[in-house]
């Protein structure tokens, strides 16, 4: 196979001349360019490309390329959803206590009766590393390492003794492999070596066609490491995966021993990666009926038997076509001749550039495509795809108190709605499994879950010690009814009818039914929610001085449950199918109202309580501005109330805590029409929480939500659909971006936006109705109502 091989690509002449065109052409009109003149020293310079399945960290070494590799379903641990014993009965007699007020006595008897190990899950863990090495013998000139975001392809390019060279990499959609390609342009013939490294769990082969064969099996060692102190789960042998490396060549030759491959005397050659587990997503668990070496080895070899410049246009031309869907300009000059980290430096020392706003917002949409969409079978998780440590931060979960929602707030908004495929399938999945949890805990045949989860399903309490179980964990029951409304939100975008009645309606439903049997009605008569907390904040509880995290009926609770039942009602008139229309309107008409404090801030709790934190990260009682619309213009003294409650946040230190705290108040900014106050947001963002790549940080810990809620909150400063039948744009415009043009902005209703603006004034806005429908649009004190034929478009000037 190699011999047909090399002669197919051996006879690909032309595609060499292309290549060094294409490397001396110095093309600045490719805007959406990440690039440096350096290679990365570490993995926060390095530069990602992911298919949805494979992510890949490209570090542009000279001397030593290094490649750190993932697949998204590469998990430690086992399935485990732990009960304790009698868990319905000790579960109504924590909600008793908390809705007697008694929360230190409820959360005392929850320690006792319901913690229980193992508290937490396992990690998400990396494929390994791959390491290419080249016998160059001097030091390189000219370098440049780009991460071209239209194209999806990370290349290198340098001169040594006025040789040129080029490198190239990208994961493949169509061939389901990762394509690392070396030429020299200049047909000075190099050596190379080709090895894979991991921690632990493999074993290494060279089998029948130069194939670096790498097999392994997750081992949870029962004496090894664990993160969380009262537990991760079940050790054991787990999840099996595999990869197979090799290399077709130009010329040259390549033989392998023991765990390498050597590359001699060739001017050109390509490196094919593939990969697999036995993971099965309709099973929640892995599957041994899958063998992932075989599977990885199918893919290889259909990799094998195409061209490089084959898979490369393909993959180039598809990738294209989604990220060139959206095009933003904010009226800077092109400028694009300062490389990124130094525009970032820029930043930090008070430059607006407007240009790095543009690659900033594009590098979400690149991100989000890179993680959730093509090849992709899971959702997102907190770092996307890529993840370098053996035990991720915070396990790099499913987080579902803000993460995982803050991960698709751009997908509809910002034309990527294909990246709710895999957050739907796994949703339809989580929410069958907690339906058992629901059942458990109260008898409802509704669904639940809590705030963590992971590829195995678990929908029971999480957290790394028992104290946290309780308190992050148990009194959170709401979080997957919040993640549901991603569903709705995705269908409010697509107008896609049988994907709200086969998908969203039955998880919101379910969902509803959950909280329909959940909730109690307190003293008042109000039906409120028992346990409660607002994430992941604490107040002052008066009668014991302490500080307390559990109570009911925390504000945010509230908000969602008035989401859910609107959902739901709006869902069922539009299917035909009303089965719990008369329960929700029954109890809708008793839940509280959303409450404003002596202080003038939104409530964050039921009572007025004095908070731990006055500037906690979370801001989980203003999900009613957004990504809610329960407050808006319509309800000015809630509106007021919303941006009071953010000056006080921010008085006191919120957002800069992390980043994905400072895109919510992005979005909470656009949201109150304020664009200078969200422009000031998205430059401390850049100038304090990225990464030399431009990966959003926690200290200095990646977390992808940041640059994917910012990412949002920047669309959300120029179109807003979140009010019934309005379609807002340019409602939050600051100074800076006082001239510009974007297309391809989807708003609610299935509209794309495409507008022009100069000195802060709309110039000209097209209105596409994919779907058919009317709207209103609002903008600059001017009102349009449109009404469109499905494909009709409307330009107003």
């Amino acid at each position: 196979m190699r011999s047909i091989i090399l002669s197919i690509l051996m006879n690909l002449t032309l595609f060499l001349g292309s290549c060094q065109s294409e490397a001396q052409k110095t093309d600045n009109s490719k805007k959406m360019q990440l690039w440096y003149t350096s290679p990365a020293n570490e993995w926060l310079e390095a530069l990602p490309i992911g298919n949805g399945r494979l992510g890949a960290m490209i570090f542009g070494g000279v001397k030593e390329e290094q490649i750190q590799l993932n697949e998204e379903s590469l998990w430690a641990g086992m399935p485990e959803d732990p009960y304790p014993e009698d868990v319905q009965k000790h579960y109504a007699a924590f909600q008793e206590l908390n809705m007697e007020g008694k929360y230190e006595a409820a959360l005392n008897y929850g320690m006792e009766h319901l913690a229980v190990s193992p508290t937490s899950i396992r990690s998400y863990e990396p494929l390994g590393e791959l390491y290419i090495t080249f016998d160059h013998q001097k030091s390189p000139e000219n370098y440049r390492r780009t991460l071209d975001m239209e194209t999806g392809i990370v290349s290198s390019t340098y001169t040594i003794d006025g040789k040129r060279y080029l490198r190239e990499a990208f994961s493949s959609d169509k061939y389901n492999v990762i394509f690392y390609r070396f030429e020299s342009l200049d047909g000075e013939p190099i050596n190379s070596t080709i090895r894979f490294d991991r921690e632990k769990d493999i074993v290494q082969s060279i089998g029948e066609g130069e194939i670096l064969f790498v097999d392994g099996q997750v081992f949870d060692d029962p004496n090894g490491y664990d993160d969380n102190v009262d537990g991760s789960g079940e050790p054991g042998l787990h999840m099996k995966f595999a990869s197979q490396i090799t290399a077709t060549l130009d010329d040259g030759s390549i033989s392998g021993k023991e765990n390498t491959l050597k590359i001699e005397n060739s001017t050109g050659y390509t490196v094919i990666v593939s990969a697999a587990t036995d993971y099965n997503l309709a099973k929640l668990n892995f599957d041994r009926n899958i063998d992932a070496k075989d599977k990885a080895l199918k893919t290889l070899v259909g990799a094998l038997e195409t061209a490089y410049n084959t898979a490369k246009e393909a993959h180039t031309a598809a990738h294209s076509e989604m990220f060139n869907r959206v095009a933003l300009s904010l009226g800077s000059p092109l400028q694009d001749t300062i490389p990124t980290d130094k525009r970032l430096d820029q930043v930090r020392e008070g430059t607006n550039d407007n240009h790095i706003t543009e690659l900033f917002f594009q590098y979400g949409r690149y991100l989000l495509m890179g993680s959730s969409v093509n090849r992709a079978i899971l959702p997102a998780n907190l770092q996307g795809i890529w993840n370098k440590e053996m035990w991720a931060p915070w396990e790099s979960d499913f987080h579902l108190n803000i993460n995982l929602q803050m991960n698709y707030w751009p997908a509809d908004q910002t034309n990527l709605s294909e990246a709710f495929i895999p957050l739907s399938n796994f949703m339809e999945k989580l929410a069958k499994n907690g339906e058992t949890t629901a059942e458990k805990f109260i008898g409802s045949s509704g669904w639940m879950a809590h705030h963590v989860s992971n590829p195995f399903g678990r929908t029971t309490p999480s957290g790394s010690t028992k104290d946290s179980q309780m308190t992050n964990g148990y009194s959170n029951p709401l979080a997957g009814a919040w993640m549901s409304l991603s569903l709705w939100r995705h269908y409010e975008f697509t107008q896609d009818q049988d994907y709200l009645e086969q998908t969203a309606y039955p998880v919101l439903a379910g969902a509803a039914q959950f909280i329909l049997d959940f909730l109690k009605e307190n003293k008042k008569g109000e039906l409120v929610t028992s346990p409660s907390y607002s994430p992941e904040n604490a107040y002052i509880d008066p009668n014991t001085g302490k500080a307390t995290k559990n109570t009911t009926a925390a504000s945010m609770d509230i908000q969602i449950i008035n989401d859910i039942f609107n959902a739901c009602l709006k869902a069922e008139e539009i299917i035909g199918n009303k089965q719990l229309t008369s329960a929700i309107e029954k109890a809708s008409n008793k839940l509280p109202p959303i409450k404003i404090g002596e202080n003038g801030t939104l409530q964050e709790w039921y009572e007025d309580y004095e908070e731990v934190e006055p500037g906690h990260r979370h801001m989980s009682h203003l999900y009613a501005l957004y990504p809610s619309n329960q407050i808006t213009q319509a309800t000015p003294e809630l509106f007021k109330a919303a941006e009071k409650t953010i000056g006080r946040r921010l008085t006191y230190g919120g957002a800069g805590q992390t980043g994905w705290s400072r895109a919510w108040i992005i979005n909470f900014f656009a949201r109150l029409q304020k664009g200078e106050e969200g422009l000031e947001h998205i430059h401390e963002m850049m100038a304090t929480q990225l990464s030399p790549n431009m990966f959003d940080l926690l200290g200095k810990i990646f977390q992808i939500e940041g640059n994917l809620g910012a990412t949002a909150g920047i669309a959300e400063m120029l179109v807003q659909s979140h009010e019934e039948g309005i379609i807002r744009l340019l409602p939050a415009l600051p100074q800076a971006w006082n001239t510009g043009k974007v297309k391809g902005l989807k708003a609610r209703g299935n509209f794309e936006i495409s507008m022009e603006w100069e000195a802060g004034k709309l110039k000209k806005a097209e209105i596409l109705s994919i779907s058919g429908g009317k709207t209103k649009i609002l903008c600059q004190g001017k009102e349009y109502e449109i009404d469109l034929e499905k494909g009709a478009s409307q330009v107003l000037l």
